[in-house]
């Protein structure tokens, strides 16, 4: 048994615990030189990982609680009062996690362990078993038969049949605490916190400010006479109406968004054509005066010379190739996609096939290893 895994009924003297481990002395030993007091193995250890700057390795070394120099015997001095107080400390048994409650002292967990604890694991009765049973079991019948639990059915050794039936079966029936109901172990997390008469329930108004808190029977009849719980119903309707409503102003925001961009877009590409500066009239040559005047043969140019009546026309026109494209290239995608699918299921069966492959190499060098193996036991043998 390791002593320094055993859980103390109380809390240990700091004057009794080692400075390495923290742990109650197991196997102290005194330095002579500075009186101060280790654990044998933690000691050693210390001086063993500091053996670089430390020549003479486990046997001796610096104190690491003072820092002097120090030496250990062979069996160095070890005050027997300390190790009988050490001994009378009263620990829980190993086992205890298993079912064991014996508290004894810790000079005595051994011989508990190898003699009385019933919950320690021996041999099993029968001839043809070899695996190990608890010792207030093992004047049983074997009890490694397979069965299975009466309340959910679960199959298991006979041995664990126990331990599933006070701790992990769902079905098994268990007591409240706090109002003796008796109810399935499954049910028991939802007992507690919604449906047990005993527990405080808060009012069905406490967000609206009501701190009040009932048992289950009188939450009814306080609800009939809050104001606040007969306004709790209403105002979890509104609020939810207004978490729908602002989802969808959140939606309709982000497609006005991505609209005024696109159109903003739009007005850049086809806004007003800047016009150009003509020349002065105070530029142009005397022969070609403003009292000159000549009259043309051909009818006026047309102003607009484009194939669009107007631009609101032309941007409607732009907005349904823009829509064309955006199909075309969605089509696109949904082709690469399927290509893709397909070129990397080819790789998965290329890379299933090298694996099966590997797979009967590995099987192939595990079987020669085996005979060659068997080959060196047989000749070592003779």
């Amino acid at each position: 048994v390791d002593l320094r895994l055993l859980d103390y009924v109380a809390p240990s003297d700091e004057n009794l615990v080692c400075p390495i481990c923290r742990c109650p002395f197991v196997d102290p030993v005194v330095l002579t030189e500075c009186d101060h007091c280790f654990c044998r193995d933690c000691i050693r250890q210390t001086w063993t990982t500091s053996s670089a700057y430390n020549p003479l390795g486990a046997r001796g070394g610096d104190c690491p609680t003072c820092r002097t120099p120090a030496k250990l015997a062979p069996r160095s001095a070890t005050s027997k009062i300390l190790t009988n107080i050490l001994d009378d400390l009263l620990v829980k048994c190993p086992n205890s996690d298993e079912g064991c409650t014996s508290q004894l002292k810790r000079g005595q967990v051994q011989d508990h362990i190898n003699i009385y604890c019933g919950y320690a694991l021996v041999e099993c009765a029968a001839r043809e078993c070899e695996l190990p049973v608890r010792r207030k079991d093992s004047t049983l019948a074997c009890l490694h038969i397979p069965v299975s639990c009466l309340a959910c059915r679960e199959e298991m050794q006979r041995v664990h049949l126990e331990v599933h039936w006070k701790r992990k079966c769902p079905d098994r029936r268990v007591a409240c605490s706090l109002c003796n109901a008796n109810l399935y172990y499954r049910e028991l997390s939802e007992h507690n916190t919604k449906l047990c008469p005993a527990v405080s329930i808060p009012c069905p108004g406490a967000a609206l400010g009501c701190d009040s808190r009932n048992m289950k029977a009188q939450t009814d009849i306080h609800a009939k006479k809050c104001t606040f719980a007969k306004m709790a119903p209403m105002f979890e309707m509104v609020k939810s109406r207004m978490d729908e409503q602002e989802a969808a102003q959140l939606q309709m925001n982000r497609k006005l968004e991505v609209l005024e961009n696109g159109f903003s877009a739009m007005h850049g590409l086809f806004g007003p054509v800047p016009e150009v500066p003509g020349p002065r009239p105070s530029d142009l040559p005397e022969p070609f005066s403003l009292d000159f005047e000549l009259a043309s043969p051909f009818p006026p140019p047309a102003i607009n010379g484009g194939p669009y009546v107007s631009p609101l026309h032309h941007m409607l026109s732009m907005h349904e190739s823009l829509r064309d494209e955006m199909s075309r290239v969605s089509s696109a995608l949904q082709e690469l996609d399927g290509r893709h699918s397909m070129q990397i299921l080819n790789e998965n069966l290329r890379t299933r096939e090298e694996m099966q492959y590997i797979g009967a190499q590995v099987a192939g060098l595990s079987r020669q290893v085996g005979w060659l193996t068997s080959t060196q036991l047989q000749r070592q043998s003779r």
